[in-house]
């Protein structure tokens, strides 16, 4: 009975492959089930969430289409319901072990690729396979010594996390949960007296079957609620309880309203949860609990939709500012869409600076974060946008702002608002771990809190610290090369003590040209054995020839231009990447050259119009100190990308051979992303060494 239930399924998702938005909810309507049902059913017969299981199947038409067609990896990605292709590639080489690319070119079978998926991760990087067993002293004694830190700290009694509501609508409406349960998420995260876990880690267990207990343990709060919503029509039904650490029952209730007293409903539940919490409130908590932000509910509800869509892509974001703006339009009394129309503009201009007008985004930012604050003065959405548009342009209203954040919401993005401290010329690094801290208390499963945390500590030349908070948290983060080479090389002392690491890697996997590339960069920027990089880069190339941009690179960084030239011209090459990438590699060429008017010509592309790092660059190669002044008062904030911000000034005052203003800023360098960064243009300090 269950095998042909499962087949069922199967056939209604393959039918519906290319529909990204198929979930749940359209499942449910196909098989003539509630919601719960099939949640249930499908969990049975398959050991999966439905979730797990429609993305499993995509992956599994992906890998035939791959083999099949000629199409390229977007198109794939589209054709079963992917929206973005790098998404798409990650979750295939998280599910298979191998980058989509790679299987195409390699001679793997559909039944040998579905052989070698790996084993589900534990929380143990094996990374560094010649050093597992000392990772794993060095993991069990760092849970030891991390007895009074942050990892294993009691919960507070006023402490609480609030998961995701689940979805019981006949058609797909979880964005509306999500919605609901992050709207009184929101509401209590503004008590002073009660720690609030992000929305980030809560998520964690959308799908999960752990029971309470274990959850919230592993959040580190006294008490969970959550939730079950069911909209159908103009009817609304709203299951909320709150249950303790213990799973002791303590407070539940079943709504049954029409769907204009959403807001009604989620005020009262969190008026219901802080009562049983016995919290004694303020009158400005009191108006905040009872606010009622909008009468208009087509408002409320394009400005939920705005809110959960994505803030990655530029489609993402251009669609999220059209909702946003729609319900504006339908009630412009209503704060949160100012605050969410001001943070997209603020993404688009230093996430998309290349293809918008990053000017004008600052200032539309700068702009709706003006008029959500004329409405809301204590709106702290809208002056965290406004501290984030200040940095490197005005310090002092900078402070004023991420102070006047923490005052108003003492849950709010602490974890960032600590690392924003660390920008500062004189950092306040104490003041920057006690908030990093919060962050990582407040936000446990997030890999974002942990290492901004981490960056706090090493700020702080805290650095023991650094290494045990990082062997003991590491299981939370996604695969990052980056971060464990770093936090490797911080536990020894040195950077030569990954190269047997990466060697041995390859023993094991002599024909993984990734694995060739990391040692090609370990010798380009550590050893400077640029020959030995370049021989790596050359020989991934011919492994795969998708490597080719990381061989070119290889040749130019070592002057090898003629051979970097012969292979740019190659139709391989001409394949290998889009129009912006070739064009960027092209003025790395010529930057290398010293070739400044070919360099610029190439800048003068319209991709380029606004890209503030290769233009100063390449300004300040020729020794135009006048250009490079003129670029950091059009780019204050340079490239937008922060961690990276002190490392960029000290590779261009290098070149102007400001030796003072080169020190001043590789001193204020705080984040581990930067060290590569220094290592990679390396030859640039080697004057100074």
């Amino acid at each position: 009975m269950g095998q042909l239930f499962i087949d069922e399924v199967r056939a209604i998702v393959l039918k519906n492959i290319s529909n990204e938005k198929f979930g749940v909810g359209d499942l449910s309507s196909q098989l003539g089930l509630s919601s719960s049902q099939t949640l249930r059913k499908v969990k049975a017969a398959s050991g999966k969430s439905v979730n797990q299981y429609i993305r499993e199947l995509r992956l599994e038409k992906a890998a035939k289409l791959i083999k099949k067609t000629d199409d390229s990896m977007a198109e794939i990605a589209y054709q079963v319901g992917f929206s973005s292709p790098s998404y798409f590639n990650k979750a295939f080489a998280k599910y298979y072990g191998i980058a989509p690319g790679e299987y195409k070119t390699k001679s793997i079978s559909l039944s040998e690729l579905a052989d070698q998926k790996p084993e589900p991760q534990t929380g143990l990087s094996t990374k560094k396979i010649g050093y597992v067993l000392a990772i794993v002293l060095v993991g069990v004694l760092g849970y030891f010594l991390l007895q009074s830190t942050v990892l294993n700290k009691k919960p507070e009694q006023k402490s609480i996390a609030v998961l995701p509501f689940k979805d019981f609508s006949p058609e797909d409406s979880q964005w509306f949960s999500d919605g609901v349960s992050d709207n009184i998420l929101h509401s209590l995260a503004q008590m002073h007296d009660l720690q609030v876990t992000s929305f980030t880690s809560s998520a964690t267990y959308r799908d999960t079957d752990k029971q309470i207990p274990q959850i919230a343990k592993e959040l580190g709060v006294a008490y969970v609620l959550e939730g079950s919503i069911t909209l159908y029509e103009n009817d609304l039904k709203i299951i909320v309880q709150l249950i303790d650490a213990e799973d002791n029952h303590v407070w539940s209730r079943e709504y049954n309203e029409e769907f204009k007293d959403v807001i009604t409903i989620q005020n009262n539940v969190s008026q219901e949860v802080l009562k049983q919490l016995e919290l004694t409130l303020s009158p400005e908590e009191q108006d905040i609990v009872e606010k009622y932000p909008t009468d208009n509910m087509e408002a409320y509800v394009l400005n939920l939709k705005g809110r959960q869509t994505g803030i990655i892509t530029k489609q993402d974001l251009e669609q999220r500012l059209e909702l946003c703006h729609q319900a504006i339009s339908l009630d412009s009394s209503f704060v949160e869409p100012y605050t969410n129309i001001a943070r997209t503009y603020y993404i688009l201009s230093h996430r998309h600076g290349n293809s918008v007008d990053p000017f004008e985004m600052r200032e539309l930012a700068s702009n709706y974060a003006d008029m959500a604050l004329a409405l809301d003065p204590k709106s702290s959405h809208a002056i965290v946008t406004k501290a984030f548009l200040s940095l490197y342009v005005d310090w002092d209203k900078h402070k004023e702002y991420i102070d006047k954040a923490i005052a108003i919401n003492p849950n709010a993005q602490n974890g960032m608002i600590g690392t924003l401290r660390l920008l500062r010329p004189n950092p306040d690094t104490k003041r920057a771990v006690k908030e990093t801290e919060s962050g990582y208390i407040k936000d446990p499963l997030d890999g974002t809190s942990l290492h901004n945390y981490i960056n706090a500590l090493i700020a702080n030349n805290q650095r023991d610290n650094a290494i045990e908070i990082y062997n003991s948290g590491k299981s939370i983060l996604e695969e990052n090369n980056v971060l464990h080479d770093l936090m490797y090389v911080l536990e020894h002392k040195d950077w030569t003590a990954l190269q047997p690491g990466y060697e041995e890697e390859i023993k094991q996997n002599p024909d993984n040209p990734a694995q060739l590339i990391n040692l090609a960069t370990y010798h380009r920027d550590i050893t400077y054995d640029y020959k030995k990089g370049v021989e790596l880069c050359k020989k991934a190339y011919n492994l795969n020839p998708v490597y080719i941009s990381a061989y070119v690179y290889g040749l130019v960084k070592t002057h090898r231009f003629e051979e970097a030239k012969e292979l740019m011209s190659t139709p391989t090459y001409s394949s290998s990447a889009n129009q912006e990438s070739k064009l960027y590699q092209l003025w790395e060429l010529y930057y290398e050259q010293s070739d400044f008017e070919k360099a610029h010509e190439i800048l003068n592309d319209s991709i380029f119009k606004h890209q503030f790092l290769a233009r100063t660059l390449t300004y300040a190669k020729a020794g135009n100190r006048k250009k490079v002044d003129s670029m950091y008062k059009l780019f204050p904030w340079g490239t937008g990308r922060l961690s990276t911000w002190s490392v960029n000034r000290a590779i261009i005052h290098a070149h102007l051979k400001d030796r003072d203003s080169m020190y001043h800023h590789l001193e204020n360098i705080f984040s581990q992303w930067s060290v590569p960064m220094v290592n990679e243009h390396g030859r640039v300090f080697d004057p100074y060494r």
